[in-house]
């Protein structure tokens, strides 16, 4: 970074080339190195190129050094395994994961954040095919401390720079102790898991978290598990003035458990997606058998999106990379195929959903004044319900959002004649929202809201 260094690096590579990484969220376009004595060194785009590559760090490209510090340790000790990275909707990036099928072993480097229910689905996900999972968090937070709880001991990961290299290191957390880093080549992978020179003298046999048991004291909190239809019977008779559901809940001061939830049936139904709080009176009723919870409550209060996230039930939406897009040299109705072709991409950045006027230009046989302002309706109407749909009604609202929003930033523009395209993106985004209601098994008429009830 000094001009020093930069002076010795083109020395000693005068045929270098440099490129923005897409692997980091770029858009592939060439770059330049910048030599300065005032301020940093570093390397920048050529004039009028559009990238919008957010991460810019020395830590944005530590899922590569993950990667490759993984592969060379399954080499060292002849392990067959497959290392890749994964999406998880903000960028390359999210997570790391190793497979060894010949050990058993799954092993997930979590790099961005993440809420219980998220952490759930995915550890049930990988159950599905027999191999236990490790997981190391890049991160801390609630669900750090909930498996930290649940299993005594917690792995950590992080990179420390050393030239022009990030090395990795691993961590093992306890409670009451300090944390023990060792770096990645010093690790082995065995049938139990990855395991530090720290790990084996306090690491059992890999446990399986156990249901948890909790007198409710004082107030609770809960988030439906979605697809968890509300039921009429369940494990144990509530009672036909009872309504059932899934739902992840959480104690004031106790661990999360996957329960059933108990509500009165003349009550509106709590939605997936959102995290209510159930002030007092709850109480708890184990199945037959041990076979599962229910918690049974008589009122319940959503709460706002600044109250859910700090419970670890929830978290708001990623906001994806946006595709780098050079500037455009064609002719009229480029805009338009842009639009049309990107609409399976990633999605757009919710500022290009307020770029367009709500007249927006006008000429188009298809394009009516209110398509806009219809448009931006209809997606904030959709956003909520993404992360609760099952997997074919979510591809479908993604769609239908993309393309949207790519039209939106186009007709803003008055670009290609976009403008064109308005009536059938609102009747795409008009068919998403329905499949979307039919998901959730919600009234096509209109969505319900769920009111705070009354002490």
């Amino acid at each position: 970074m000094d001009h020093h260094e930069l002076d010795h690096w083109r020395k000693l590579h005068p045929d270098y080339t440099y490129w923005c990484g897409i692997q980091l969220g770029g858009c592939g376009g060439e770059l330049s190195d910048r030599r300065y004595t005032g301020k940093v060194c570093h390397f920048a785009h050529h004039p009028n190129a559009v990238c919008h590559r957010t991460a810019n760090g020395e830590s944005s490209a530590d899922h590569l050094f993950i990667k490759r510090g993984v592969e060379r340790l399954l080499e060292r000790q002849g392990v067959p395994g497959k290392v890749s990275i994964r999406d998880l909707g903000a960028g390359p990036g999210g997570a790391v994961d190793l497979l060894a099928p010949g050990i058993r072993l799954r092993v997930r480097f979590q790099l961005g954040a993440l809420d219980f229910p998220a952490w759930r689905h995915a550890a049930d996900k990988f159950d599905e095919d027999a191999v236990g999972v490790d997981w190391i968090f890049a991160q801390d937070g609630p669900v750090t401390r909930e498996l930290l709880d649940r299993q005594g001991f917690l792995l950590r990961v992080r990179l420390v720079t050393h030239g022009g290299e990030r090395r990795v290191h691993i961590g093992l957390q306890t409670h009451g102790h300090s944390l023990h880093w060792a770096p990645l080549e010093e690790c082995t992978l065995s049938p139990t898991g990855l395991l530090t020179p720290h790990l084996e003298s306090v690491r059992p046999s890999r446990l399986r978290p156990e249901p948890a048991g909790f007198p409710v004291q004082g107030a609770l909190v809960f988030a439906p598990v979605p697809g968890g239809e509300a039921m009429d019977s369940g494990p144990v008779v509530v009672g036909g003035d009872r309504r059932l559901l899934a739902a992840y809940v959480k104690p004031d001061g106790g661990a999360v458990t996957r329960a059933f939830l108990s509500v009165p049936a003349d009550t509106e139904i709590p939605l997936a997606g959102q995290v209510y709080r159930v002030p007092d009176g709850a109480r708890v009723l184990v199945a037959d058998g041990g076979t599962g919870w229910i918690v049974a409550a008589e009122r319940f209060i959503r709460l706002n999106a600044d109250q859910a996230q700090r419970t670890g039930l929830w978290s708001p939406p990623s906001v994806p990379a946006v595709a780098c897009e050079r500037s455009p040299v064609g002719g009229p109705g480029q805009a338009g195929a842009l639009a049309e072709s990107s609409a399976d991409a990633s999605r757009s950045t919710s500022t290009a959903g307020t770029a367009a006027d709500d007249d927006g230009p006008s000429g188009g046989a298809n394009h009516r004044p209110g398509n806009s302002k219809r448009a931006r309706d209809l997606i904030s109407q959709l956003r909520p319900l993404e992360g609760a749909l099952g997997e074919a009604a979510g591809k479908q609202v993604t769609r239908a959002i993309n393309g949207a929003e790519l039209w939106l930033a186009a007709a803003a523009n008055d670009r290609g004649g976009a403008a064109n395209e308005g009536g059938r993106h609102v009747r795409q985004l008009e068919l998403a929202l329905r499949a979307a209601r039919r998901d959730l098994r919600l009234e096509d008429e209109a969505l319900p809201s769920v009111r705070p009830l009354s002490p």
